[in-house]
């Protein structure tokens, strides 16, 4: 199968999106290169997985989720790319994953 370019570094393989941690903001949260427009139709579908560096979480949310303190989240984040978040934590502190790391987006 072809790949087909994203953004800048994410390339997409039919059901699946690779991507790296482009930056963590000031509250900790893993800002990715992936595009929100890429996966925005996978907003409530549970058999979504994203994995990041050793790590996994299930389901893309959307920006305004409202899920409560300690749970993981991947969301459309308001910078236009996706984010992974330990609601009220520093995920950034907590797992020391830092700029670089990988991700993917499967479905």
């Amino acid at each position: 199968m072809a790949k087909r370019k994203t953004s800048e570094g994410s390339t997409a393989l039919s059901n699946k999106i690779d991507g790296i941690v482009a930056s963590c903001d000031s509250a900790g949260n893993l800002v990715t290169d992936i595009p929100n427009d890429s996966v925005a139709g996978l907003v409530g579908d549970d058999g979504v997985s994203v994995k990041f560096d050793a790590h996994e979480t299930f389901g893309i949310f959307a920006a305004d989720h409202g899920e409560p303190d300690a749970t993981m989240v991947a969301s459309l984040g308001e910078s236009g790319f996706v984010q992974i978040e330990i609601v009220g934590i520093s995920l950034s502190d907590m797992l020391g994953i830092r700029e670089g790391a990988k991700v993917s987006v499967a479905w």
